[in-house]
């Protein structure tokens, strides 16, 4: 399928145009501008040619079943069309319609009949609502999009494959790619994806023999299963995976749900669901290109030290700070290599990293053929980085020499050029190599890189946004609708799993409560337990380091006390054995609306709020999961141990998390949300879950009817 659609030897364009300037009209053009050598079909029954090509009545009147179909027709007469498409054994067509499910009401009606019709004649469909296809390799441009309307665009195929659920911006992205000398070869935009859709469409170019890199621009997730499926596949073919995802604001996603009828889901979410599978995200477009690049023409470096060789110390100041800032060394180099650089540079040239060959590489491009050997061999440089500019009579011998020491090293060499002609990231693309024109910009593309190869941050960075708790109720009464689960029931769950929970008892009387005690072991913690009571801290219903029984006593006359004024019914305590530690984390499931239960870990206890330091993962998880989620906190240290408190076990912490994960999504558990804040880390750096909350889910809708969070303030 994906071969006739971006490699087709023949075409249909059902509603081909006379006029070349119009969208009906422009396929045809562009075909014969950028060199299709296929056979094209023009369809319309009110001509006989259509720009100077004879033009068939009909898709039934053709000599021979085209490989793909281009349907320009207004959304009523789409279906005739799709339908004699199919009767005649064209294999897929693209719709470029609108007035579908786009725009609700009948337009959903239209569409849903649309599918049936494919479905039934065997028909694959993109679209409809889409602005086509392009295949540079096979230049076939099945597209109306005016980004490629240039008889001077020479489309390129850097082994770049670019999905996207808009077709206006894909175009934007295509031509923008195309004049910085970057070849998206493939480019499909996928409409409102009656059919084919983008996670299949990922899976598919992953599969392709010519695919680098994906890129994607993505508005919202209708298939999540097979999205991370595509995902995972990518992964385990090692084809990176680039992922532009809009809609993070209440607005954006609002505005993405109008435009292509796709529901935005947490932002923070789709972070952790393309951390877990080894995708990356880009935050604008030209990032989203900077990845595309250093992905599809660089390789994966052995570590994160970046050797600079620049003209210019300021900039070699700028790249270091970069690369501070996103955990990348620039070691400094020793006595014995340096004196090898000297050796090949003007004696006034800083040699100790960053390389500064100053103004005198200018005069004499050749100076870089000597450095750049020096630093090919150099044993702790894993990514050389050339920074340049300006020289416009000397870029090409510059790119010369740079592309001749690529050739003779195994370590990733790329280039920055400022200003000059433009073309340099073109030249250097033809050789193979990745070069950029700002260097910030290069260094946040070969962390990246180096991210996707699972090097190790030197230092944490970033503050990207989090997945929040759910904020607390006003007063932590609830409405006795018993969506609340206690603690005491959560935990019960979550210890059948292997989750490792505090020893405690449940009570209803202040005498049961000094009995328990006693069995428990002072000191003890004694706290309300009720299920119209969220967060008993905020009530005042919490008692911490009770030592004997005249303490527990009253405060448990007390507690009582408290619950009665304040209208509560369901009135009962518990005594747990109070655990000493300092270190807190968070550990919760919450339901995405299109991920479904998601597992959140996080520095938690009475930090939670203030730092919101937190990962998310999709289950199922596996253990490698836990661990990178602990070591992408950006206090991560918080878990080694600083300042004499016990360091977490990890393989405990690990465990702890996977019993969490499996109890809260197994089958029968009706929870919307579930938490277990604080999960301490003991003397032995041991977690114990030492509170507990879950939110049953609203019988019949999938949604809950509250939110609410165990207080970080609560029970130690």
């Amino acid at each position: 399928m994906l071969e006739d659609l971006l490699q087709a030897r023949s075409i249909a364009i059902v509603g081909a145009s006379e006029n070349p300037l119009k969208p009906t009209g422009r396929t045809l053009r562009y075909l014969r501008m950028h060199g299709f050598a296929g056979t094209v079909y023009p369809v319309n029954p009110t001509r006989d040619t259509v720009q100077g090509l004879p033009c068939w009545p009909s898709v039934a009147a053709l000599p021979a079943a085209p490989d793909l179909a281009v349907i320009a027709l207004p959304a009523a007469s789409v279906i005739e069309a799709v339908r004699a498409c199919g009767q005649r054994g064209v294999p897929v067509a693209i719709v470029y319609s609108s007035g579908f499910d786009e725009v609700g009401g009948a337009g959903e009606d239209l569409q849903a009949e649309l599918a049936q019709v494919a479905r039934e004649h065997g028909i694959r469909v993109l679209g409809p609502n889409t602005n086509g296809v392009i295949g540079a390799t096979g230049r076939v441009t099945a597209t109306f999009m005016s980004g490629i309307d240039d008889e001077t665009l020479a489309l390129r195929d850097d082994g770049i494959a670019f999905v996207t659920q808009s077709g206006a911006m894909g175009g934007f992205i295509v031509r923008q790619a195309q004049l910085a000398g970057l070849g998206i070869g493939t480019f499909v935009a996928t409409g409102n994806e009656m059919d084919l859709s983008l996670p299949e469409l990922i899976d598919l170019l992953v599969e392709a023999p010519t695919t680098r890199t994906v890129l994607a621009y993505v508005e919202g997730i209708r298939d999540p299963d097979r999205f991370r499926a595509a995902l995972a596949r990518a992964r385990d073919r090692g084809v990176p995976v680039v992922v532009m995802k809009v809609g993070r604001s209440e607005v954006g996603a609002a505005a993405a749900a109008t435009h292509t009828g796709a529901v935005a889901g947490s932002d923070g979410v789709f972070d952790g669901l393309l951390r877990q599978h080894g995708a990356a995200r880009a935050h604008d477009i030209d990032h989203l290109l900077d990845l595309g690049r250093i992905f599809a023409l660089g390789r994966p470096p052995r570590g994160r030290r970046l050797s600079v060789v620049t003209l210019s110390g300021g900039a070699g100041v700028l790249v270091s700070d970069a690369a501070a800032d996103l955990g990348i060394e620039v070691p400094r180099w020793d006595d014995e290599w340096a004196a090898q650089l000297q050796a090949v540079l003007p004696e006034f040239a800083a040699v100790r990293n960053p390389i500064d060959t100053t103004g005198a590489l200018v005069t004499d491009p050749t100076l870089l053929t000597g450095a750049l050997e020096v630093m090919g061999r150099h044993p702790e440089t894993d990514v050389i980085l050339v920074v340049a500019g300006n020289m416009q009579q000397q870029e090409a011998e510059v790119c010369d020499i740079i592309a001749q020491a690529a050739a003779a090293t195994d370590t990733l060499v790329v280039t920055v050029w400022i200003g000059g002609s433009g073309t340099v990231p073109g030249l250097l693309a033809d050789r193979g190599l990745p070069a950029f024109s700002e260097p910030v910009r290069a260094v946040r593309a070969i962390a990246a890189l180096m991210d996707a190869a699972g090097l190790p941050v030197a230092t944490a960075a970033g503050d990207d946004e989090q997945v929040a708790p759910p904020p607390a109720d006003a007063d932590g009464v609830e409405d006795a609708s018993g969506v609340v689960i206690d603690e005491v029931a959560v935990k019960q769950v979550l210890a059948r799993h292997g989750v490792p929970t505090v020893p405690e008892e449940a009570v209803s009387t202040a005498a049961q409560a000094v009995d328990a005690a006693e069995r428990v072991g002072y000191p003890v913690v004694l706290k309300l337990l009720s299920s119209e009571v969220a967060h008993k801290s905020e009530l005042g219903a919490v008692r911490v380091g009770l030592a004997d029984a005249g303490s527990v006593r009253t405060a448990a006359d007390e507690i009582v006390a408290l619950a009665t004024a304040r209208g509560v019914a369901d009135i009962r305590l518990v005594v747990q054995q109070m655990v000493s530690a300092e270190t807190e984390l968070i550990l919760g499931m919450r339901r995405d609306p299109t991920f479904g239960p998601v597992i959140v870990l996080g520095i938690g206890g009475t930090l939670t709020e203030v730092v919101q330091d937190v990962q998310v993962r999709v289950p199922p998880l596996v253990a490698a999961d836990v661990e990178q989620m602990c070591a992408d906190l950006r206090f991560s240290e918080l878990l080694d141990g600083p300042r004499g408190r016990a360091p977490v076990d990890r393989a405990a912490l690990t465990t702890a998390v996977l019993a969490f994960a499996q109890a809260v999504t197994e089958e029968g558990v009706d929870w919307e949300s579930a938490e277990v804040n604080p999960l301490l880390i003991d003397g032995q750096g041991r977690p114990v879950a030492v509170d507990a909350l879950a939110i049953r889910r609203a019988p019949g809708t999938g949604e809950t009817t509250i939110e609410a969070r165990t207080s970080p303030q609560e029970a130690r």
